[in-house]
């Protein structure tokens, strides 16, 4: 029998018969073409979804008004032209056997200005950080929004959706209605909770006149705002109830406004399921299913939320980027071949490091690329076997041999420490970040599942790799952390890295100082400050994390901040001594701090790529990888890993 009864019972949303209790929250990935259509970017992604078992898709926010586009790759639904592309991507989900439903959204005050030619539209004209102060709609502004929902959810039926949510969180035009900070009207559609509900009213008599009322159509709601003046729980379970009234026939309850965003998508800074308390408090309040969101990582909680009738549904989000097949794993009980979701918000949300700004995966590479490898991670078998040695079980090498394996290549993979992981070992190692180790747990154990022979404590040098004799071999030897040699480091002057603070190596003694190149130092900072110690950080950069992504730059910087640790930033460390150390400032001054207790060295990595060099040249197949190439961050090295096993 199961573990997992509940989690793959059947379920219904209205007159939506879903198989299992398992959705695919809305997110958005800007595989949109310029003109808001579908792509077929977009429809191979949402095909591997439903391959993978998952109950309902629900396809990200989708502009019915173009005054509510956030981007200009974002999805939309305001003219009938895009019916036919929506009607491709709905066919492809259905003969795949999956369902999928459309959220319909209007931006409004989170409406990006240089995309809609003008300035965003909210209830009220009221700003939350002083920036950007949207124009207060008129009374014919809110009915045309209010048609431009019910036309968009006429278009979506006619499309083949099978079903319909309403956006009304984080911060967009619904959610500005149900909230008493952003909503300050004295009309008919503000004041008391009864009236601020009246905009979710009328789009649902606007869709049921133009859709019937069998129609499924449910709404997302944020239950905390995060901010003050604004929705929090107690607001929420007062609308609630009115809007299950008013006929929505679920609620999916989020949070946040868009200045608090990083509370919805939390990163790794936030422990797995730290929503469902607002799912339960809503359904504490309505008769209606409740979808539960927020870090649901594993089947089990997942299972236990249902069991417990915490929520009626479970929505992941970016367990569904990292694995498509998470449910059907799950189902299968082959839950150790999951592919990890890690939280670390880089190609997912921050998309900085994706290319073109689309959704991407740090952890799934295949992620926002499936209809440019189609059957990832092996695809069709070359017509030659080859002999494959990867240098280096970092998240690059292990990523490219486990392709590599599934290509049908014979794999070894080299190792000089006792243990796989490289310098990605260390990040895990950092306060919050346990949930990195993941990646590694999993990358491990698809090595072994696929008999991938690891050799540990193996030195690879030229010599040895040619005596080897590999058709291909792929350099994934990482890199080393920059010490002192960067530094001038003047007699009896003293530090440590942040790789042995990290392992526990060192030993620390107030006051300290941690020495930063582009926010390095920050999270070494934070441990040792944890610990008891007060800690100042001299920051070469203005800014003192420029490489975060901005959910876990907000969250360390607001516990930095908390732990009274100094963050000074433009202090260039020009060099150590017995007294000291010595800093420019910004403005070209210098300034010394005497006496430290300890001084930790924080200042980033170079590639190690000695080995490359001496094979370059050679009748190799040579490919060099992640760090070994370019110190840049995992979703690189994961990626170029894989790239490197498909080419091998």
């Amino acid at each position: 029998m199961s573990d997992y009864n509940m989690l793959f019972s059947p379920g219904s949303i209205g007159g939506l018969r879903l198989p299992n209790r398992i959705i695919m929250a809305p997110m958005g990935t800007n595989y949109a073409d310029q003109a808001h259509h579908v792509t077929d970017r977009l429809i191979a992604y949402h095909g591997a979804r439903a391959n993978g078992g998952v109950g309902l898709q629900i396809v990200e926010h989708t502009a019915v008004h173009r005054w509510g586009l956030t981007g200009e790759r974002m999805l939309a639904i305001y003219d009938d032209d895009m019916i036919p592309g929506l009607r491709r991507l709905t066919d492809a989900v259905h003969e795949a056997g999956g369902r999928i439903a459309l959220q319909l959204q209007h931006g409004g005050r989170q409406a990006n200005e240089r995309v809609i030619g003008r300035r965003p539209l909210s209830p009220s004209a009221v700003t939350v950080n002083g920036i950007g102060r949207p124009e207060k709609m008129t009374e014919e502004e809110i009915l045309e929004a209010v048609e431009a929902f019910g036309m968009g959810a006429r278009r979506a039926m006619e499309a083949g959706f099978d079903g319909i949510e309403v956006h009304m969180a984080h911060g967009y035009l619904g959610c500005s209605f149900l909230s008493p900070l952003l909503n300050r009207r004295d009309d008919d559609w503000g004041g008391d909770t009864e009236s601020r509900v009246r905009f979710a009213r009328e789009v649902r008599a606007a869709i049921v006149e133009r859709c019937g009322e069998d129609f499924p159509c449910w709404c997302r709601v944020s239950a905390d705002e995060f901010v003050e003046g604004g929705t929090e729980l107690a607001e929420a379970k007062r609308f609630a109830p009115l809007l299950e009234k008013a006929g929505y026939q679920a609620i999916h309850v989020s949070v946040c406004i868009g200045e608090t965003s990083r509370f919805a998508s939390g990163s790794y800074h936030l422990p797995p399921g730290h929503l469902i308390d607002y799912a339960e408090g809503i359904r504490e309040k309505v008769e209606v299913p409740v979808i539960g969101v927020g870090r649901i990582l594993e089947p089990e909680m997942a299972e236990s939320f249902i069991q417990e009738q915490k929520c009626d549904f479970v929505a992941l989000g970016r367990p569904l980027l990292a694995d498509p097949d998470w449910p059907q794993k799950t189902e299968e009980e082959r839950e150790g071949e999951i592919i990890p979701c890690i939280g670390c918000n880089l190609g997912c949300l921050d998309r900085s490091y994706s290319e073109a700004g689309h959704t991407q995966c740090t952890c799934n590479p295949w992620t926002g690329r499936e209809i440019d490898w189609p059957g990832y991670p092996g695809g069709p078998r070359p017509s030659t076997r080859r002999r494959v040695l990867v240098v280096g079980a970092g998240p690059a090498g292990m990523q490219a041999a486990i392709v590599a394996a599934h290509r049908g290549h014979d794999v070894t993979v080299w190792e000089r420490s006792d243990t796989v992981g490289g310098s990605f070992k260390l990040a895990a190692m950092a306060p919050d970040k346990e949930d990195f180790a993941g990646l590694l747990r999993w990358q491990e154990t698809e090595l072994q599942r696929l008999g991938v022979e690891v050799r540990l404590l193996t030195e690879a040098t030229d010599e040895a790799v040619l005596q080897f004799d590999p058709d291909a071999v792929v350099i994934a030897t990482g890199s080393r952390p920059l010490g002192a040699a960067s530094l001038p480091l003047g007699a009896g002057g003293k530090f440590v890295s942040a790789g042995e603070v990290l392992r526990g190596e060192a030993q620390i003694a107030d006051p300290v100082f941690v020495i930063s190149e582009q926010g390095m130092g920050l999270e070494v900072a934070r441990l040792i400050a944890e610990q008891g110690h007060g800690v100042t950080i001299l920051e070469a950069a203005e800014d003192p994390a420029p490489l975060m992504p901005s959910g876990p730059r907000a969250f360390l910087l607001e516990r930095l901040e908390d732990l009274e640790v100094t963050i000074l930033i433009e202090h260039r460390t020009l060099g150590l001594d017995a007294e000291g150390i010595m800093a420019e400032k910004g403005d070209g001054q210098e300034v010394r701090f005497d006496d430290p207790g300890t001084v930790v060295l924080a200042l980033g990595s170079r590639p190690n790529d000695n080995l490359a060099a001496e094979l370059e040249g050679l009748p190799l197949i040579m490919h060099v990888i992640g760090d070994a190439a370019q110190v840049r961050h995992a979703q690189a090295a994961v990626h170029e890993g894989a790239l490197a096993g498909r080419d091998v």
